[in-house]
């Protein structure tokens, strides 16, 4: 009897888990077209994704630190998903609409790839894709699924790989993960973090051969993007990655966990609920699987427990970096969706089967919040009355995704890297302060009021450098905000000592002037 009650509620609570999945689904999905109407996930991050993007359309892959025709460069953002966005731009989709499709789809085989992997690892359909659903749960991976950014399909890639190896590890599936693992580094560095969670899998289970088959291949093919990439882009992607990778000092490495935990509490509660419970899971099953591991057998909780380790790892350094948002989340988040449905399957940990619904229902009820505010107007209204609102004439924007919707490459394609290579290099800043000494731009797009008090915090260890503002408060005067963005035109002739301001003959090769709005 007790035996038939404890299976009834095990079925409710499955019944309840697969439901919970369907509604977390439905509302991401119904949700999706507010979301892109709205323009609420895009800012400045994303305009340096698409800019990226917009410059491969045009034949460069990466352009220089400074370069009279294009601008400013500066990345630290690998090509994957944004050669899929330019190839798109090249098959003629919108510059939104390329993005916002590369996005929903790595969603979509993010699932897949959660899906085979917990298949992998034993659990039924069912609540294999009901865990896999999960990874959606957070706002990380709901915010990413309509930012134009490239930040689920490492992730997706990831759980690929590892699906490949979860149950048998051959030489054709080690070789199928590697070829994945390699591309998720394509899309984004941290993703090395998963094949280090296959090399530790394989080794456990006493595949040592497999492991370092996989670690070797995954190193090569490694290497093979970066030596790729470099080559293509004419040698200036490593040159720029020493510019602008690192930028975080030993101050940035120890607040790292601190900015995580209140990204979690503050911007993302659904995520917090999903990493807590399956950290507490993992825990719960610890003491068991530290007997099997001793005994030789390896629990299926393993391979998705040695992810999430491994990802939080991964997280811990990249947030040492003052630039890193939420968005670095996704990773972790869907490591801990699976290490939850790894977990489900041990009798010991009836935790997991009671916090994934509450998982779930968090899930749905941030992607319904999050859908009723995008039915409002959003940011893309903002970013259109701005571009309606620019004289004629070539435009500095803060947010690069302002002159890429009038029509313009971005003179600056990502404010941020230049403050940081500048700091290397401060004849970067000169070059672009001295322009703006001169009058070149008809117009300049800020996000913050240079008059307010936080403007200096802001510009100091963010966007553009205090060195650029200066020249920007000097000589160019408030013409209006719309929303967010502050627009700035130039003071009038001769309120400024030795200003001379351009004519249009002057005006900077390669910068367009601003056309009809996309």
């Amino acid at each position: 009897m007790r035996a038939r009650g404890r299976d009834a509620r095990g079925a409710g609570a499955e019944r309840l888990l697969l439901g919970l999945a369907a509604a977390l689904v439905l509302a991401n999905a119904l949700r999706l077209p507010a979301a892109w109407a709205s323009g609420n996930a895009l800012n400045h991050v994303s305009g340096a994704w698409m800019a990226l993007a917009d410059d491969l359309a045009h034949g460069t892959l990466y352009r220089p630190l400074h370069d009279a025709a294009l601008g400013y460069g500066g990345t630290r953002y690998f090509p994957l998903v944004f050669a899929g966005h330019a190839a798109l731009l090249r098959a003629g989709v919108g510059l939104l609409e390329a993005g916002w499709l590369l996005s929903a789809a790595a969603g979509a085989l993010l699932v897949a790839g959660g899906f085979l992997l917990l298949r992998g690892l034993g659990l039924r359909r069912g609540p294999a894709l009901a865990y896999a659903v999960l990874a959606l749960g957070g706002f990380a991976a709901q915010h990413a699924l309509s930012a134009g950014r490239g930040d689920l399909l490492p992730v997706a890639l990831s759980a690929l790989g590892l699906a490949a190896i979860a149950r048998r590890a051959g030489r054709g599936r080690v070789a199928l993960a590697a070829v994945l693992l390699a591309l998720a580094f394509a899309a984004k560095p941290s993703a090395l973090s998963a094949a280090a969670a296959g090399v530790a899998w394989l080794a456990l289970r006493g595949r040592r051969r497999a492991a370092g088959a996989l670690a070797a291949a995954v190193a090569t093919l490694g290497a093979a993007v970066l030596g790729a990439t470099d080559a293509l882009s004419g040698g200036r992607f490593l040159a720029i990655l020493r510019a602008c990778a690192v930028d975080a000092d030993l101050h940035g490495v120890a607040r790292a966990p601190l900015r995580i935990a209140e990204e979690l509490v503050v911007a993302d509660p659904a995520g917090l609920i999903l990493v807590v419970a399956a950290a507490v899971a993992v825990a719960v099953v610890g003491r068991p699987l530290a007997r099997a591991l001793g005994r030789g057998a390896v629990p299926a909780i393993l391979l998705p427990a040695l992810w999430l380790a491994a990802a939080a790892g991964a997280a811990v350094v990249v947030f040492a970096s003052p630039g890193a948002g939420m968005n670095h989340l996704v990773e972790v988040e869907a490591a801990a969706a699976l290490a939850l449905g790894a977990a489900s399957r041990d009798p010991a940990a009836r935790f997991a089967r009671l916090a994934a619904p509450v998982a779930a229902a968090a899930g749905v009820a941030l992607a319904l919040a999050t859908w009723r505010a995008d039915l409002r107007p959003g940011r893309l209204d903002e970013l259109r009355a701005t571009v309606r609102a620019l004289p004629a004439g070539p435009v500095l924007s803060e947010d690069p995704t302002v002159p890429l919707l009038a029509g313009a490459r971005p003179v600056v394609a990502d404010p941020w890297m230049l403050r940081v290579a500048a700091a290397g290099d401060p004849a970067l800043a000169r070059g672009l302060a001295d322009d703006l000494a001169r009058g070149r731009y008809a117009a300049v797009v800020l996000f913050e009021d240079l008059d307010s008090p936080g403007a200096a915090r802001w510009y100091a260890g963010r966007n553009l450098g205090l060195a650029i503002v200066a020249e920007i408060r000097a000589g160019y005067r408030p013409a209006g905000r719309i929303g967010r963005y502050h627009l700035y035109v130039p003071r009038a002739r001769g309120s400024r000592r030795g200003e001379a301001r351009l004519s249009a003959a002057d005006d900077p090769p390669g910068v367009v002037t601003p056309r009809r709005p996309r």
